[in-house]
């Protein structure tokens, strides 16, 4: 099953790029009409980001093209089968690497914050062609042929892939060893293991692994994202670090600063739409509710049972 995702991949990177981006925007499109409950789910946490901000129409039309991003990212990462740093020169571009190198001379390893915004794949490879290869933290695919194709391409920079399951003491190695490692923070996570900070006036449950290895280390966390200019060039963002907020309180510090990264995210959510990964349920832990009282309980079930 290997050999037969690889081929396909393989002979899909064959394809003229130029050529391979269009078909990308018509896969896009196809799956925005045929994936009607990922077609909902984004519409509905349009709505809840944007809210009166964008009607409905507009909030379509941005649905619409963050679908046609998935289907032009997939094509993306196909062409990193091949790819080596003079085809990624040709089409990417970096902003703000000095950032990223004194964060570096700090000798305590670097932390690349970014979440599912643009091709984050393309972001990974790059970064890794543009200065050293680095570590990938990322949940591991159940499909483990997909799996194994994913680690292929994520390595073809040199990258490494960290599992993001029970990590944090490799994560302390790599990074005291001078290493870099990108880690997406913006999904879903159960409530024990993460805390409730704002994303687009939402509380969303959020990794707090990251606030605690900054809490321990001080590591920089550089925040670091790729732009789609359009014509099938991109631009690396590389911004400066963040500052580590200090309340003189370890459980409301990562709190504040895990929030800090999320309004990062956020920012760049708001300034390019269609960039993100709206078919991820972002919102779907909800903060601890106390359980009615058995009274309560009773009347809800009598209101129900009436109902019915």
């Amino acid at each position: 099953m290997y050999a037969l995702l690889y081929s396909l991949v393989y002979l899909l990177s064959l394809i003229p790029r130029r050529t391979g981006l269009r078909i990308g925007n018509f896969v896009g499109m196809v799956l925005y009409y045929g994936l009607s409950r990922r077609r909902n789910i984004t519409l509905q946490n349009l709505a809840t980001a944007f809210g009166d901000q964008k009607d409905r129409a507009e909030r379509k039309r941005i649905a619409k093209k963050s679908f046609q991003f998935m289907g032009r990212h997939a094509l993306e990462v196909c062409y990193l089968l091949r790819t080596n740093k003079e085809k990624l020169a040709s089409y990417i571009q970096i902003k703000g690497k000095d950032n990223f190198e004194r964060a570096k001379e700090q000798g305590k390893g670097v932390v690349c914050l970014t979440g599912h915004f643009g091709c984050w794949e393309l972001l990974a490879v790059g970064a890794a062609f543009f200065h050293t290869p680095g570590y990938v933290v990322a949940k591991p695919l159940d499909f483990q042929p997909a799996e194994k194709l994913t680690q292929t391409i994520r390595g073809i920079s040199g990258n490494q892939c960290v599992s993001k399951e029970k990590s944090m003491r490799r994560l302390f190695q790599l990074l005291a060893q001078g290493n870099w490692v990108a880690i997406l923070l913006d999904q879903n996570i159960d409530w024990k293991d993460g805390v409730f900070v704002p994303f687009f006036n939402k509380l969303a449950c959020t990794n707090k692994g990251l606030a605690l290895i900054v809490w321990k280390t001080q590591v920089p966390v550089v925040p670091t994202f790729i732009i789609d200019q359009g014509g099938g060039q991109y631009l690396i963002d590389v911004q400066p670090a963040l500052p580590w907020l200090t309340f003189g309180d370890r459980t409301k510090e990562i709190e504040e600063n895990t929030a800090q990264y999320i309004q990062v995210i956020e920012a760049m959510a708001r300034q390019y739409p269609d960039h993100y990964f709206w078919v991820h349920q972002r919102w779907k832990t909800r903060p601890y509710q106390p359980w009615p009282r058995k009274d309560q309980a009773r009347s809800r079930r009598q209101r129900e049972d009436i109902s019915q």
